[in-house]
């Protein structure tokens, strides 16, 4: 599908990852596709379109670009636009949905509506970034804690041209 394709690629500017990693060729997961089939039955297919035309339209530019664009960072207030590019973020880092525009109270985050699946979860960019795995579960082989962690970028953060940085 070249929505579950875009939807990827514009996740990765998002997020700093890169789109291969998000969506690999041989993907086991599916964590692309499910990510896209959760946000759309939570915002409805005309804000799915509506985002992904507006990074088609910008999908030939830096990724850092792209992701200042699409969660308008220069702006003092979010779009709703700008709010689902954020909840898919969000949901990309922590494998939780949540609502677009949510607020939380007295300091604090908004609770997530829901995790998506058990596999979000423990796939979260969160546990790459902190080069770390989820209580419980660890695709990493015994005694890893013995060594330095690798690179962020063999985490498969974009440190190159936008993200990771």
């Amino acid at each position: 599908d070249s929505d579950i394709q875009d939807f990827a690629d514009m996740s990765a500017a998002l997020t700093g990852f890169q789109s291969s990693v998000l969506k690999p060729a041989l993907d086991p997961v599916g964590l692309a596709r499910e990510y896209y089939i959760f946000a759309v039955s939570q915002v409805g297919a005309a804000a799915m379109t509506t985002l992904l035309n507006a990074y088609r339209a910008i999908k030939t530019q830096p990724a850092q670009q792209i992701a200042d664009t699409l969660l308008e960072t220069s702006g003092s207030s979010a779009s709703p636009q700008a709010q689902l590019a954020q909840s898919i973020v969000a949901m990309w880092y922590l494998g939780a949905w949540y609502v677009p525009g949510g607020l939380g109270g007295g300091g604090f985050g908004p609770p997530p509506l829901q995790i998506i699946s058990s596999a979000a979860y423990t796939n979260g960019l969160a546990w790459r970034v902190m080069q770390s795995h989820p209580m419980g579960y660890s695709q990493f082989t015994f005694g890893y804690w013995s060594q330095v962690p690798g690179s962020l970028s063999s985490f498969g953060v974009n440190t190159g041209n936008g993200g990771g940085q």
